[in-house]
């Protein structure tokens, strides 16, 4: 029941950020144009979701590293931003999305662990 309170606020604060605002709207559209280019990534097995809610690489292959170093920076603007607003810290804001985008995760996708090993959904 907590969790999933926790999880509708969090839910719910991203919303907030990304739809309402102008300053989000500018990161939303740049995320929105880069997810064909990131669930290709992570359909290859190159790209996964982090413990600590960010685009991690799984192997070696750094392909589409400028696509994963932009997202990283619009993730990390929208968790500063939220983290702002909520009065937690960042790091918060960042596990609470991390446990969302492994959730939402389709099968064959790799998501890292709470010890940082990349598990296949």
């Amino acid at each position: 029941m907590k969790y999933s309170r926790v999880l509708i606020l969090s839910l719910a604060a991203v919303m907030l950020i990304i739809a309402g605002t102008a300053w989000a709207g500018g990161i939303k559209d740049r995320m929105k144009q880069r997810l064909p280019a990131i669930a290709a990534l992570k359909a290859k097995g190159v790209v996964g979701e982090t413990n600590q809610g960010y685009l991690g690489f799984v192997t070696g292959n750094r392909s589409g590293a400028d696509v994963v170093a932009a997202e990283n920076k619009d993730r990390k603007a929208v968790y500063s931003h939220i983290a702002g607003q909520q009065g937690v810290s960042v790091e918060l804001v960042q596990k609470r999305r991390a446990k969302v985008l492994a959730d939402r995760a389709d099968p064959g996708e790799y998501v890292q662990n709470a010890s940082g090993a990349w598990v296949k959904k």
